[in-house]
């Protein structure tokens, strides 16, 4: 199985550094042409299915980027439930703790980390129970992309998830 993990297009509140989480922000202008110009490389992959979070700038670079598959939503592909902390720069927060795995504070609304890990680990889960022979592209949020990164190249020591940083549209391939 391969797995092919597209970070949606960018947003304006990505550009002003917003903690989105599960707002349902709209790709910006460029957002859309960084989608559309991942059309001509996934074309070359052999993308059996899609699975994308259910969120418009999600949806949107689905669409755009690999518009001749159907979309299978799965909620455990939606950002990190940033609760208290949502709509706020990243520069507002303790980044590092937020971040960081081995701490995983806990919060009063916002989602730990090792609660996030634990979901995607989930998903990886059953592709690999139920689409063992399938190569899948999943779309969706940057922590996601990260927590893919460190399930697949192992946690660091100190449990600082922050090491690994995603750009919109960015595309990253694994192997199970």
């Amino acid at each position: 199985m391969k797995l092919f993990v597209v970070r949606h297009g960018e947003t304006k509140e990505n550009v002003s550094e917003m903690l989105q989480g599960n707002m349902d922000t709209i790709l910006d202008q460029k957002g859309k042409e960084q989608a559309l110009n991942l059309n001509s490389t996934l074309e070359q992959k052999q993308i059996d299915m899609v699975f994308c979070s259910p969120k418009k700038r999600t949806l949107e670079t689905a669409i755009l980027a690999y518009p001749k598959s159907k979309i299978i939503f799965d909620d455990r592909l939606k950002s990190r439930n940033h609760g208290e902390f949502e709509g706020k720069s990243r520069s507002e927060i303790n980044i590092e703790e937020y971040w960081n795995i081995k701490i995983n504070k806990q919060y009063d609304q916002a989602e730990s980390v090792g609660s996030l890990f634990g979901r995607v680990k989930d998903f990886i889960h059953d592709l690999k129970q139920n689409y063992e022979d399938k190569n899948i592209l999943i779309v969706t949020h940057s922590g996601i992309v990260r927590v893919l990164y460190y399930y697949f190249n192992g946690i660091p020591e100190d449990g600082n998830l922050l090491g690994y940083q995603s750009v919109n549209a960015s595309l990253e391939e694994y192997e199970i």
